[in-house]
């Protein structure tokens, strides 16, 4: 039976270890006083550092000429805003998406981007016996289903173009888009009508409707998406479903300062 313990990568759980050094006090560290404090041999300390400061995690520095001294570097300041604006967004959005729930009665999902990947943040489950099993935590391409394409819909052509020739269109189910032209097709009708939607593109027999969210700069940073079982989602429900999805969307980029006047339909 596997404990805690045996799930604990040893060497990744020493060179993290390692980090706790750095702190507000002492924001810049040395190689021999790491070592000494950690108790780990300096050569280790060495390779661990230089591992971390390869991959922008640490800043190599010079203090006065001291060599093999170190600071926190850029990489975690990304991941930290990253964070930051994710909490942020949820404490904003959370409250409407509990009313969107409780007026539609299907499934509120919340996505923010991650490079080229969207990923589930937040999720409002429905009361219906029938409803979708997505979970947070879940990352899809940003070309793979509404939530995922809300945000792709809304960044600039380049930005767009560049996510695309360096990540391949997956196929998810028979309804994916997988065919590039078909896919800036999309997202032409998407801009013009302020959403998106798909029908089974990443789990047969599902609707989706996505919608995006801008902050104070008029930028997409995350989607609302309302979704469920095709029978729900008709041609009487979507019109409603799409209409509050997309003023539940611009009621949260408001609160986030977005003039949305300027980037709604």
């Amino acid at each position: 039976m596997l404990t805690e313990q045996n799930n604990i990568n040893n060497s990744l759980d020493k060179a993290l270890e390692l980090l706790k050094y750095f702190t507000n006090e002492c924001p810049v560290r040395g190689l021999s006083e790491i070592s000494r404090e950690s108790s780990i041999p300096k050569a280790t300390v060495y390779r661990l550092l230089n591992t971390f400061a390869k991959n922008g995690f640490l800043q190599k520095v010079d203090i006065h000429g001291q060599q093999n001294q170190y600071k926190l570097g850029m990489k975690f300041f990304e991941l930290g805003m990253l964070v930051s604006e994710s909490m942020e967004l949820k404490e904003v959005a959370l409250p409407l998406m509990k009313e969107l729930r409780d007026l539609l009665n299907e499934d509120i999902q919340l996505s923010i981007r991650e490079n080229n990947y969207s990923i589930y943040i937040e999720k409002i489950t429905c009361t219906h016996p029938v409803r979708l099993f997505t979970r947070v935590g879940r990352t899809v391409p940003l070309s793979a289903g509404a939530c995922a394409r809300a945000i792709l819909s809304f960044l600039d052509d380049k930005e767009i173009q560049d996510i695309l020739d360096k990540e391949p269109l997956v196929k998810y189910t028979d309804n994916t888009i997988t065919d590039k032209k078909k896919l800036w097709e999309n997202i032409e009708e998407n801009r013009i009508k302020g959403y998106t939607i798909s029908f089974g593109e990443l789990e047969p027999q599902t609707v989706s409707v996505g919608v995006p969210i801008f902050d104070y700069s008029q930028n997409v940073v995350a989607s609302l998406s309302v979704a469920g079982p095709e029978q729900r989602f008709n041609n009487k429900s979507l019109p409603l479903i799409i209409n509050e999805a997309k003023k539940t969307a611009k009621e949260i980029s408001k609160i986030l300062g977005c003039n949305f006047s300027k980037v709604y339909k």
